[in-house]
């Protein structure tokens, strides 16, 4: 009887076996030394996140979606899904009130503040019309740019909607 056997390696801890003989051909995946989960995860989260702050910072052209969702993919594969989320959102409220945040309140002015307050000012009505007009201005861009990295965030993430039970309320956000 005729047999053949061959290995493909995909990784240092993953190959799969190939065994041939005249009737059956038997494929087998065959787990290596060791769990490599946590380093994984870590590897895949730097490179996420890494990958996010390129994003925020209008510099995605240099990256490569598809071994971004492959990242995501795997994670969400090996039931990390929940600690991606949650290293996502954290990640993001950290921009927010560390980058887009300061962006917005170095606008406000003391004669704006001191207007919606109640409280006198020496501002004309031209001035105070003029500093809200540049406050809402740094908002709408904030806004702006924000949907824009959700919307290429989402397409990165995308795989982990079709198998969320974590945090519908979150992806029904992105997707709704």
């Amino acid at each position: 009887m005729f047999a053949l056997s061959c290995c493909l390696w995909i990784s240092p801890t993953l190959f799969i076996v190939f065994s041939c003989s005249m009737t059956r051909t038997y494929i087998r995946r065959y787990k290596g030394l060791g769990d490599t989960d946590a380093i994984d995860f870590e590897a895949s989260w730097y490179v996420l996140a890494s990958s996010l702050r390129e994003i925020h910072t209008k510099n995605a052209s240099k990256l490569s979606f598809e071994e971004l969702y492959r990242n995501a993919y795997k994670l969400v594969l090996r039931k990390r899904g929940e600690t991606l989320y949650e290293k996502v959102k954290d990640f993001e409220e950290a921009w927010l009130a560390g980058e887009v945040q300061p962006r917005i309140t170095s606008v406000l002015s003391a004669n704006l503040l001191m207007a919606t307050s109640g409280g006198s000012t020496i501002a004309t009505a031209n001035e105070k019309r003029a500093e809200g007009e540049k406050l809402l201005r740094s908002l709408k861009d904030a806004w702006e740019d924000h949907n824009l990295c959700m919307n290429m965030t989402t397409d990165v993430l995308m795989y982990m909607v079709r198998r969320a039970s974590y945090a519908p309320e979150f992806l029904s956000g992105l997707y709704g």
